[in-house]
């Protein structure tokens, strides 16, 4: 009870106290108690050390890209090649976003991007409430396909065999994205009318290609990586210091748009999740995708995957993602663990409380003056994530 109430907390954030207070005031409460010894959270905490490395590289990377104005480049030539048709430009501005999502992470694309959209499509006229509601989804929908695509896959998984991942995970991430993409465009068709007027966009320039390249040479790196079965945390580390080098971006800069209260955050998290380990839920949670298989495979695949979603959005996917790592550790090579990492990172499209990017995106579209409802958006989410689970789940009864 005293986990659920604090992740819980970390999602809602009443009165605006900073999500990781929750997380470290019910750490603190735990080891308190006695139900999570405190040389145990040490070790829960320093176990994921790869993880938050990660974490720290996708922070420094994405600050690259914001300071170097490369996103502000891509949308420019989005909106020039759309050549003013605002459904062209969502279409152009969906897709542009999955990609970037797919290498460079959802949080960047949740967090860098949707500034940059709102700024190119506010000063034109355009509604801007769509293409915004384009940027949250797809960074969520285009995250579950490659393993470095999300720092919660890296939570589930931390050494996946590539070429496994992608096979069982990267054909159902493009059709959730064209199945996202299509209902989007239905939703939204009245506000997608009409056109806007464009310029020509100007030339990359020397500054946003190099730390276009060095994006590019990171995610090869990580493929690399996978193959040779190196942790992702020291690669992505390396990589965010090549970005901000060659985007010439001060360390003072740099520090400045890391999200350290993230740092703040996780720890509490990871001994809270063997907190609750330890009192036996995952044991529980063991049994009961057990008792599935009675029903068959199909029915595994679907729970795991309907399950870790629901859970995503009652306590925020990334303590789920914690505890289906653990999950996927005691269990044996068929347990679903592809099932459950679509789960954790499609299902936080249901609430605005579902996933840390989306927490983060809320909050930009606040500063702006943009109320979001949140049975809107659970109304969107309801559209698109049904489908999307269970397409992913009969791909991955078919390649079992």
């Amino acid at each position: 009870m005293i986990a659920l109430a604090a992740i819980g907390l970390v999602g809602i954030r009443p009165r605006g106290i900073p999500a990781w207070i929750w997380a470290t005031a019910g750490a603190a409460i735990l080891i308190a108690l006695g139900a999570e010894p405190l040389p145990a959270a040490l070790v829960a905490v320093g176990a994921q050390w790869n993880v938050l490395l990660f974490i720290l590289g996708l922070m420094g990377v994405s600050a690259a890209a914001e300071c170097s104005g490369l996103f502000e480049w891509i949308a420019d030539v989005l909106l020039e090649r759309a050549k003013g048709s605002r459904r062209r430009l969502f279409t152009s501005l969906f897709l542009t976003g999955g990609a970037v999502a797919a290498v460079l992470s959802n949080d960047a694309m949740a967090i860098v991007f949707t500034p940059v959209v709102y700024r190119a499509v506010s000063k034109r006229g355009i509604a801007a409430l769509p293409y915004l509601y384009a940027c949250t989804f797809v960074a969520d929908t285009a995250s579950f396909g490659m393993p470095f695509s999300n720092p919660t896959n890296v939570l589930v998984l931390p050494r996946p065999n590539f070429g496994h991942f992608v096979l069982h995970l990267g054909p159902p991430a493009i059709a959730a994205i064209a199945i996202n993409l299509a209902i989007f465009l239905y939703i939204f068709r009245r506000e997608l009318r009409g056109r806007y007027q464009y310029e020509p966009a100007e030339a990359i320039g020397s500054r946003r290609l190099r730390t276009l390249v060095a994006m590019l040479a990171l995610a090869l790196a990580y493929v690399i990586a996978l193959i040779l079965n190196w942790p992702l945390g020291p690669v992505a580390l390396a990589g965010a210091v090549l970005a901000l080098a060659v985007a010439q971006v001060t360390p003072s800069a740099a520090a400045a748009r890391i999200g350290w209260a993230t740092f703040l955050l996780l720890p509490g998290l990871f001994a809270i999740v063997d907190a609750v380990e330890r009192a036996g839920l995952l044991g529980w949670a063991l049994t009961a995708l057990h008792d599935t298989e009675r029903e068959g495979k199909l029915v595994t695949i679907l729970t795991a995957a309907f399950g870790s979603a629901l859970a995503s959005n009652l306590m925020n996917n990334l303590p789920i993602a914690v505890l289906s790592g653990a999950i996927v550790a005691r269990g044996n090579a068929g347990w679903p663990a592809y099932a459950l990492i679509a789960g954790v990172d499609l299902g936080p499209n249901l609430t605005t409380t579902g996933s840390l990017a989306t927490i983060l995106w809320l909050s930009i579209l606040h500063e702006r003056g943009l109320a979001v409802r949140p049975l809107e958006y659970l109304r969107l989410g309801l559209a698109v994530v049904p489908a999307m689970l269970v397409v992913t789940s009969l791909w991955l009864w078919l390649v079992r």
